[in-house]
């Protein structure tokens, strides 16, 4: 019988001007797993994202706020790293703050990772609303990725996702100097840097549509993917 409690699991949820998407996203967190954690680490937005997110944490004290705003260096990895360096639970879960994730796999991954996998990656089955460009630079920074990673990229279907799992101790003791840190690409990052004994287990979804806010990504976010292949 699956456990329905999840105190043994954080959510990291990176976030940059996310005030339209991030109140309904921890509502569906909140509602769907008890107990959870759940960080929000902010690269200091400039809209509402964090009054939204210190509110929900006076009436849930497993909301966290990491304000970033002072922080030298910009980017969803280092924010990951930074919120990840405070995790106290068993298992990390990662997983963008624009509702294009969708919350109800993240019982999946916990569930993956409890039968001693370490690293759950999420692969996108469907992607709804990518223009033709951005559908080239992903298929060829795919091609470039896997071809970095070699036989470690062959036991993940989807090495540029930013929605998976991963052990707590594992995460945390990869040496932070090995990442891109103002890249976009965690998960690839990580890859970069366990053994190929690590066991990798893969969960499908489809990619959904971002309902509000747009896209971060652009030539600085595609010049740190290019950076971290060298790495």
């Amino acid at each position: 019988m699956e456990k329905k409690d999840y105190s043994d699991t954080t959510i990291i949820i990176p976030t940059f001007n996310e005030e339209s998407n991030i109140s309904e996203l921890l509502k569906l967190i909140e509602k769907l797993y008890k107990n959870i954690s759940i960080v929000i680490s902010d690269d200091g937005s400039t809209d509402k994202t964090q009054e939204i997110v210190k509110e929900y944490s006076k009436k849930n004290k497993k909301i966290k706020l990491l304000n970033r705003s002072k922080k030298s260096v910009y980017g969803l990895t280092a924010s990951v790293i930074d919120a990840s360096k405070t995790v106290k639970t068993k298992y990390t879960v990662v997983m963008d703050g624009d509702l294009q994730h969708p919350p109800e796999k993240i019982k999946e991954i916990v569930r993956e990772l409890r039968k001693g996998n370490d690293i759950v990656a999420g692969a996108r089955r469907k992607v709804f609303d990518w223009s033709l460009d951005r559908r080239i630079i992903s298929k060829i920074a795919t091609g470039l990725g896997k071809s970095r990673l070699l036989i470690k990229g062959a036991t993940c279907d989807d090495i540029l996702s930013g929605f998976f799992g991963i052990r707590t101790n594992l995460m945390q003791s990869i040496n932070k100097n090995k990442f891109e840190m103002p890249g976009y690409k965690i998960l690839f990052d990580i890859l970069k840097n366990i053994d190929k004994n690590t066991k990798i287990k893969n969960i499908y979804y489809d990619f959904g549509m971002r309902k509000k806010g747009h896209s971060k990504i652009g030539l600085k976010q595609i010049i740190s993917f290019l950076r971290a292949l060298f790495k």
